[in-house]
């Protein structure tokens, strides 16, 4: 599950202005079959209107991956009742698993109430292409194919207190692979939509059905609690269930901490555990 793609970052970021963004974020998840992975990000702001980032992703686990390695260069735009973000990333062919891929993931949002309105509401929609590398069972040497997605995502709010979230993506069908012949894709589906788990999705999804809430603790405590279950349809294998929850605690005007759980539970397998901690540093205090 990516960020800023996106969970809080469109349930919680999107109101605050990106004239004072500009910070530094670590993101660790850990877990089943000794799965480790950290992304760290720095966003700065191009223009009152305009930032940009750079990320980098390091994952492996006892399973399939060692030392996989991902980055990504997001740009994001925001008006007054809109949003556009695009990020392309690239996942370098690794010399162990002998995969890698590239591609890109577009987000349109847009306001159907006016933008200062407590009792909001988000319309997303998101388009992604990947082009990836990756061994087939049986197979001298690599295979290359074209994977894409499209998402829709709709988000209301209550007094900016009751946050809820509805997800939908579908993925279409790639040529010539299938997830009983690919060995060890590098791809996490992060990259082309929202998956809802902390696990690396590399296996082809079908379809990916999401919902989430928010509630705000605010003004008592600068802190928010949040939940969410999505359901993983692969392609010609058992799906998968997942459950997130989580709280995100304002430390200070300039500090923030993501505190989070999340079973994972692929169907006919045994219940699989992920644990994140995400930090955020605001080089300029986040405004209120």
């Amino acid at each position: 599950m990516r960020k800023p793609l996106f969970f809080l970052a469109f349930l919680l970021w999107l109101p605050a202005s990106l004239s004072a963004a500009r910070w530094l974020e670590n993101d660790y998840t850990f877990g089943s079959n000794g799965m480790k992975k950290d992304t760290l990000s720095v966003f700065s702001g191009v223009s009152q209107r305009v930032n940009a980032g750079l990320q980098a992703t390091y994952y492996r686990d006892n399973i399939s991956f060692d030392k996989i390695y991902s980055f990504r260069l997001p740009l994001m735009f925001s008006g007054r009742s809109e949003f556009v973000s695009f990020t392309p990333f690239l996942y370098p062919v690794a010399a162990k698993t002998r995969s890698g891929a590239y591609g890109g993931k577009i987000d349109l949002v847009t306001s159907l109430t006016d933008p200062d309105d407590n009792n909001y509401l988000h319309l997303t929609l998101s388009g992604s292409w990947a082009r990836q590398r990756a061994m087939l069972a049986g197979a001298a040497d690599k295979k290359e194919f074209t994977e894409s997605a499209l998402q829709l995502q709709i988000e209301k709010s209550f007094y900016k207190q009751f946050i809820f979230l509805v997800s939908g993506a579908g993925f279409a069908k790639p040529s010539g692979v299938s997830n009983a012949t690919l060995v060890t894709p590098a791809l996490d589906h992060a990259d082309m939509a929202y998956t809802g788990t902390y696990a690396q999705v590399t296996a082809l999804p079908e379809w990916i059905m999401s919902v989430q809430m928010a509630r705000s603790m605010k003004p008592e405590y600068n802190s928010y609690l949040y939940a969410g279950y999505s359901k993983i349809s692969f392609r010609r294998a058992d799906a998968a269930n997942s459950i997130t929850a989580g709280i995100k605690i304002g430390i200070n005007n300039r500090t923030t901490l993501d505190l989070a759980y999340n079973p994972y539970k692929p169907e006919g397998a045994s219940w699989k555990n992920y644990y994140k901690l995400l930090f955020k540093f605001y080089f300029i205090p986040e405004k209120e």
